[in-house]
């Protein structure tokens, strides 16, 4: 009988979403999709600048669009080509970055800016030290004390003071001491030591540059904030209007500088969950959707002329942080055993539907640090060593879960649900307690977390094992939103910070493996899972490459218009 209801469910759901259009979401205007394509995608996480959203969580393509870098990973490798720049050079020593910028490349003019100049060398200068915290290229306001209303004066102060999370997360200001323009076309980076992980940092889906002349021009109005929601960049697309969790158009760029887009425009639906998004496709409402509902999947296979599904590896994990600051979480044995107790296997099948594999390392295999033979788990599912370690503490342990949909984990509370079961069995009580972020952040400000361990993951902006590595597990982001386990392990920094003295590509890649050695040693976190990026494109999009960050470059993209098959 459970198993009739649960055939009749799926095909109830199957025909509501073939024959039921009336229940997706509001269509965009017409008018917006004239020789364009529509892109299906969440709205959480949207932001116009992806350096002020929290480190580790979803990226949106939309600034991959708007914006350019200095550089960008090629071919998915270690290796950084330039963009905005045109050539480097490293000094001898190590220390001192010297970047030629290319010229002729213009900013986007839009209906709140027109620039009078091109890109050069005092934008870079400016955008670096906005996230380094040196806000020297913003001067301070005379005006300032003679405000009759506070309240601007608040806002401006505060305008200045936007934190930079992913950029925090890697100490960036521990890392430079200084950035100056040394002529109108170059620019040079003085580096506090040898690190060989800033050029990875530079190409990373964080590392846009912004327009200097926009900036003071909005600072001098009192409204630097409109710098993070009303964008200007020198990238293929360009911000034509946003209806917030609506949608964003984006309106090509003609005078970009390298090849444009042959899609003139592009609309970002942000309007509907994961079901809505396929209801969506189906109907012909979009033409490529983002991180599908994989329990879904299925469906699809009624329409295999109509589409086609690009997937990659993806540079994320999912895993459960144990907390250092709870006395009995500093056990071992103790981390060991409840390790045995989760069966990871089943979460990949029940929460991922086979779209991920189990991560019985760190770093994830896309990297080009990643071991080539991946041995099994040490602490992999042995319900029976885990019961007889723990069956006679009586433990009874609260598990803290970041309650929002993420690429690494798309149902939280289910994947909680399935952990605290398998604890169940060995002898654990589990108690579940789901937080936003906004709640953690401000238990982690006030010191006042009560986790004994807490599911979360992590997303990476490159490939470089320290931007993956350090943020979520180094001595420096202690009581950090990025290290939930507040773990702090003197052999693990003194193996990442090995990797960064040295350029050598084999040295890192060993070092890297030290220090993940020692973090599946001593256990701080149970990895969990590696996540396959994926979208769903109508098979009349061509050109369609996807990123294991979940980018995808709208330029190379061509859409044939015509009646649904």
């Amino acid at each position: 009988m459970f198993i009739r209801k649960i055939v009749v469910s799926a095909i109830l759901l199957s025909a509501s979403l073939i024959s039921l259009p009336s229940f997706s979401a509001p269509k965009v205007p017409k008018i917006l999709t004239q020789n364009g394509l529509i892109y299906c995608t969440q709205a959480n996480g949207l932001s116009f600048n992806p350096q002020t959203s929290d480190a580790g969580t979803s990226m949106n393509v939309v600034t991959e669009q708007i914006y350019n870098k200095l550089f960008e990973i090629k071919n998915n490798s270690a290796t950084v080509e330039p963009v905005l720049a045109q050539s480097y050079s490293l000094s001898a020593d190590g220390k001192t970055i010297t970047i030629n910028l290319r010229k002729g490349i213009k900013f986007h003019q839009t209906d709140w800016f027109t620039p009078t100049r091109d890109f050069n060398a005092e934008d870079v200068v400016f955008s670096l030290n906005r996230v380094l915290g040196h806000n020297t290229d913003l001067p301070t306001l005379e005006t300032l004390v003679d405000y009759k209303n506070p309240q601007y004066r608040i806002f401006h102060e505060q305008a200045r003071k936007v934190r930079f999370p992913y950029f925090e997360s890697i100490k960036l200001s521990e890392k430079i001491e200084s950035v100056v323009a040394t002529s109108p076309y170059q620019v040079q980076i003085q580096l506090f030591q040898p690190d060989a992980s800033i050029l990875s940092h530079l190409a990373s889906q964080y590392a846009i540059i912004f327009s200097q002349e926009y900036a003071l021009q909005l600072n001098a109005d009192d409204n630097l904030s409109q710098l993070d929601t009303l964008p200007v960049g020198t990238g293929p697309y360009k911000v034509q209007n946003f209806v917030r969790n609506q949608y964003v158009r984006l309106a090509r760029n003609d005078d970009y500088w390298r090849k444009k887009g042959k899609i003139e425009h592009i609309i970002i639906d942000l309007s509907t969950d994961r079901t809505g998004r396929l209801i969506k496709f189906l109907n012909g409402e979009c033409q490529i959707t983002s991180s599908p509902d994989v329990s879904q999947l299925g469906i699809l296979k009624q329409f295999d002329e109509r589409y086609y599904l690009k997937s990659t590896e993806g540079m994320n994990l999912s895993y459960l942080a144990f907390n250092f600051l709870k006395p009995t979480m500093k056990d071992l044995d103790l981390r060991r055993a409840i390790s045995q107790g989760i069966d990871r296997e089943r979460i990949i099948h029940r929460i991922y539907h086979n779209t991920a594999s189990v991560a019985n390392n760190i770093i994830p295999n896309i990297s080009w640090a990643a071991t080539v033979n991946t041995p099994d788990f040490a602490y992999d599912y042995n319900p029976k060593a885990a019961k007889a370690f723990l069956q006679d503490k009586q433990l009874k342990l609260t598990m803290w879960v970041l309650n929002e949909e993420q690429v690494y984990n798309p149902s939280p509370i289910k994947m909680a649900e399935l952990i605290k079961w398998d604890l169940a069995q060995v002898g654990v009580e589990l108690a579940i307690r789901p937080v936003t972020r906004t709640y953690l952040i401000e238990q982690l400000r006030n010191g006042s977390e009560d986790y004994d361990l807490i599911l979360t993951g992590w997303l990476a902006g490159n490939l470089d094992p320290d931007s993956f590595m350090r943020p979520i597990l180094s001595c420096g982001t202690v009581n950090d939103i990025t290290n939930l386990s507040n773990w702090c392990y003197a052999p693990f920094e003194d193996a990442m910070n090995r990797a960064l003295n040295t350029t050598h590509l084999r040295s890192r890649a060993n070092y890297y493996n030290i220090a993940q050695e020692i973090i599946l040693s001593e256990l701080p976190i149970i990895p969990v899972a590696n996540v396959k990026r994926m979208l769903i494109a109508n098979s009349r999009v061509k050109g369609l490459e996807l990123a294991p960050f979940g980018s995808i470059n709208f330029t190379t993209l061509s859409y044939q218009q015509g009646e649904k098959k």
